[in-house]
């Protein structure tokens, strides 16, 4: 359970890891942003917003998850 929390949906100004699959989040690409407090740890990810999305569904943000362990979902393009 979080005690503090605050999501955010930027666009990259460098090049980051994204904590749901382990591949990069480019330079420019809008993408999920994650600080707070989870379970007495502080957390700070990001994750591509079709991996947050995926996470978000599942319940593995609410339920914690590992690190790089799930695959890309495909990019939704309207």
């Amino acid at each position: 359970m979080s005690s503090f929390d605050r999501y955010a949906h930027p666009k990259a100004k460098k090049e980051y890891r994204c904590a749901w699959c382990g591949e990069m989040i480019l330079v420019a690409e809008v993408h999920a942003h994650y600080v707070g407090v989870w379970e007495g740890e502080w957390q700070n990810w990001r994750m591509h917003e079709e991996c947050f999305d995926d996470a978000s569904q599942d319940d593995g943000i609410s339920d914690g998850f590992m690190l790089y362990e799930a695959e890309r979902p495909k990019k939704v393009t309207a």
